[in-house]
């Protein structure tokens, strides 16, 4: 019994003791947890549990927009849609079985709806949403489709409920909106949802991509778990999101449009190897009123084939060949990027330099012979490689001429007059800017490249414009400083930021860099420059009612696979007396290497005449205002064929004498070739700004091109003119008869037309108007008895009384070397 005794109390003495190690691991096992848990731990697990009691939302700020300096939207927010799925979900499961579709029917509507590849559809949609072994089945969720519009949205949607279809839900993204496609495209540059909102990635909307953006804004808050819910009586924190300011634009929509329009058809015309690019600018404020680089592209596909590229070609590059063309030749703005040699432009500047200095005057005679700057170096006037120069000029005559021996002579007088040699005529080249940039409100602005240890003979170069590069809006900027008196400006594309609510929080004000000359040597200067347009290299860039001053330049290319090839220029503005308005056009190798400098006054001319309209400048016209407008051309001569060449030779022919070409067939390409044109191209003359439309061979009379007549009844010369070339048609003027007040006289206004306004008529037609003179009586006019004698284009072609044939101007100016 005593035994018994003993070992149940051993045994309760083991238990005990097993008990009491056990309880004690357990404690220390819990001590061991907790001190993990809430210390060595205690930042994950109180990350753990704030995710789960306390939640943080995001709210999105709305990115701002981007006016013109009207008000008018460029750049806007929109929204498109990503397609998320659940693939083992995707089923059909209607109430009613004649609704059920099959995993065929559902991929056939996405990829009719959707236009997306069919492989891809069959491999994100199982085929058995059971079969657990397929990978498929096990995804949670997955992308579909991105970039889906709202059309094709509502419209899956529509298809999606009526057959009860699962595991299908559309996220809203965030997207810019480009009313007009390519307008000013590298300057706007483009924003793209880069997975954390819209992010500019180029031009405004990446130089200005945080004003732009705003802040985005928060809530943290705690929450029910169950229901996601804020727990009343909680704190949160929540900060507003911030939309995006606006900004404002100096350019203006109607100024944009009228010169990208030039640059395309001139684009079209000479097809220029390295581009074309324009910029229209307020000289007085450094307003950057217009900008254009061509080639560019749609901003609404900015990875898409661009204006310019052929699309075999394109085709044929793979995605990295597309991004590096696009990067180098489209996304790039030329007219801040590009570097060139301003050549005979920088003309302008010497003269400066020399009037600044007192060193000359515009009647000292200068002869024009070539001069030898080195054992190997001669320079010559550019008439030197047709055999002749234009002996001793005055140094106005010069300067309108274009001829380089003076503008050595000038250099060297400079750096003669100071004991600082070349530093002083350099002195001035970084005064102007060239060294700097200019500050313009776009990002990837280049600079120019200049000698930092310039030698005479790289002065002598310079002092032509050549040996040295400039970005154009180096160029034009320091034109800007000669016509607006001395002072050189810092160019701005934004007028001013607003807030979301329209109200202006900052202005950006015109702000002088410097004064670099004085205003009397401006305004010897541009009295030159205006005798370049009237008699010089420059009379293509002559605007009817408008005085224009400016200067051309052709700057060849001497060496490598360019040799021969020309960077043409043409820097101008108006009106003289009161500049508003000052235009650079750069024409970068022309296909043809016969172009001259005439073509870049040509287009400037168009830009500047539009620009000034737009703004309702007034015109002023003289006598040898209406002589220039009313010279005729014929279509076609025996040195320049239309008929039988392509349409492009067409085209470029034309365009010299201010004459557009339109194709009348919309199958024409460049390369088609002209039939026949109308009005004939073999017995019509036609003012410049007049119209020829072309057509194939075998174009039947049912298939030409018809306009209506627009009323003209009260318009002066030049808005007949003009006003008749918008509509497709050509102007011819009957004057009243010989010893009538008002006759010869162009200044009157229209008091009757042969074609009645609103009849339908051919496009090309010529339209003969009657003007007189407001204050003079108003003549009935009669039938002429030509009338009944026209020829099968319906012109009458007369031979002058005196029995000479009416003047045709050259074929193109003279251009300097």
């Amino acid at each position: 019994m005593k035994k018994d005794n003993y070992y149940n109390e051993r045994s309760s003495k083991i238990l005990l003791i097993m008990c009491w190690v056990l309880l004690s691991a357990f404690g220390f096992y819990l001590i061991f947890n907790l001190y993990k848990v809430t210390i060595k731990e205690y930042d994950e697990h109180a990350k753990a549990a704030g995710e789960t009691q306390w939640k943080l939302v995001t709210y999105d700020a709305r990115r701002g927009l981007i006016l013109d300096s009207n008000g008018e939207a460029i750049a806007e927010n929109t929204y498109d849609y990503t397609i998320v799925i659940t693939p083992k979900d995707v089923v059909s499961k209607p109430d009613k079985k004649e609704d059920k579709v099959t995993r065929a029917q559902i991929i056939d509507e996405f990829e009719a709806v959707l236009g997306m590849d069919r492989q891809k559809l069959e491999e994100s949609i199982p085929v058995d949403p059971e079969n657990m072994d397929d990978p498929l089945v096990k995804l949670g969720g997955m992308d579909l489709c991105r970039n889906v519009t709202d059309e094709q949205k509502k419209e899956l949607e529509k298809y999606i409920k009526a057959h009860k279809i699962g595991g299908i839900t559309f996220v809203s993204v965030p997207q810019r909106y480009y009313k007009d496609k390519s307008f000013a495209s590298q300057v706007i540059g483009y924003a793209k949802n880069t997975g954390d909102g819209l992010n500019g990635i180029i031009g405004l909307e990446a130089y200005y991509n945080d004003i732009l953006s705003g802040t985005k804004g928060y809530r943290y808050s705690e929450v029910d778990a169950r229901t996601d819910g804020n727990l009343p009586y909680s704190q949160e924190v929540l900060t507003e999101a911030e939309n995006g300011k606006n900004i404002v634009l100096n350019i203006d929509n109607g100024i944009q449009k009228i010169a990208e329009e030039a640059c395309r058809e001139a684009y079209e015309v000479y097809k220029p190897k390295d581009g074309v690019c324009c910029i229209v600018m307020n000289p007085n404020t450094g307003a950057i009123l217009a900008m254009v680089s061509l080639p560019d592209f749609d901003l609404t596909d900015p990875y898409g084939q661009p204006y310019g590229m052929d699309t075999y070609q394109w085709n044929t590059m793979d995605e990295d060949e597309r991004i590096e063309y696009l990067n180098g030749k489209v996304w790039r703005n030329r007219c801040i990027s590009d570097t060139y040699e301003p050549g005979s432009t920088f003309k302008a500047l010497t003269m400066c330099m020399a009037f600044e200095e007192n060193l000359t005057d515009e009647s000292e005679p200068f002869s024009d012979a070539p001069i030898k700057v080195s054992d190997v170096d001669t320079i010559s006037c550019w008439a030197q490689k047709k055999g002749w120069n234009h002996g001793t000029e005055t140094l106005g005559e010069a300067f309108e001429q274009s001829c380089n021996p003076i503008f050595v002579q000038l250099a060297e007088r400079i750096a003669n007059s100071d004991a600082r040699g070349v530093d002083k005529y350099y002195d001035y080249v970084h005064t102007f800017g060239f060294y700097e940039r200019t500050g313009i409100d776009l990002p990837a602005e280049g600079v120019g490249i200049f000698h930092q240890d310039p030698t005479r003979i790289d002065m002598d170069c310079l002092s032509f414009g050549e040996s040295a590069t400039v970005t154009p809006i180096q160029l034009l900027n320091a034109y800007c400083a000669i016509i607006n008196g001395g002072n050189l400006m810092e160019p701005h594309i934004v007028k001013y930021i607003t807030d979301s609510d329209g109200n202006i929080v900052d202005e950006i004000e015109p702000k002088v860099i410097r004064t670099i000359f004085s205003s009397e040597t401006c305004s010897r200067v541009r009295a030159l420059m205006a005798n370049v347009v009237d008699v010089g290299t420059g009379t293509a860039g002559r605007v009817v009612g408008y005085s224009v001053g400016g200067k051309t330049s052709t700057s060849t290319i001497e060496v490598g696979e360019d040799a021969g090839k020309h960077v043409l220029s043409f820097s101008c503005f108006a009106p003289t007396d009161n500049p508003q308005v000052a235009v650079l056009v750069v024409l970068n190798k022309p296909e043809d290497n016969s172009v001259g400098s005439s073509a870049t006054a040509k287009i400037a001319g168009e830009v500047l005449e539009g620009a000034l309209t737009h703004l309702g400048v007034p015109r002023s016209f003289d006598p040898k205002d209406y002589d220039f407008l009313t010279t005729k051309y014929w279509v076609e001569t025996a040195q320049e064929p239309i008929i039988g060449g392509t349409a492009a030779n067409a085209h470029f022919q034309l365009s010299k004498n201010e004459i557009t070409a339109v194709n009348g067939d919309a199958k024409m390409t460049g390369d088609t070739i002209v039939g026949f044109t109308y009005p004939s191209a073999y017995n019509s003359q036609l003012y410049r700004k007049g119209v020829v439309i072309l057509y194939p061979e075998g174009t039947p009379d049912d298939k030409m091109l018809k306009t209506k007549v627009p009323d003209l009844t009260g318009k002066n010369a030049l808005e007949c003119i003009e006003t008749l070339k918008d509509s497709y048609l050509n102007c011819k003027f009957k004057l009243p008869d010989a010893g009538t007040e008002g006759a010869d006289d162009y200044a009157g206004v229209c008091v009757a037309q042969d074609h009645a306004a609103g009849s339908e008529t051919l496009a090309g037609e010529i339209i003969e108007v009657t003007l007189v003179k407001e204050d003079a009586p108003t003549a009935t006019p009669t039938p002429s008895p030509e009338d009944d004698q026209a020829s099968e284009d319906g012109v009458v072609a007369t031979a002058p009384t005196d029995g000479t044939q009416e003047s045709t101007e050259g074929e193109e100016q003279q251009t300097e070397g």
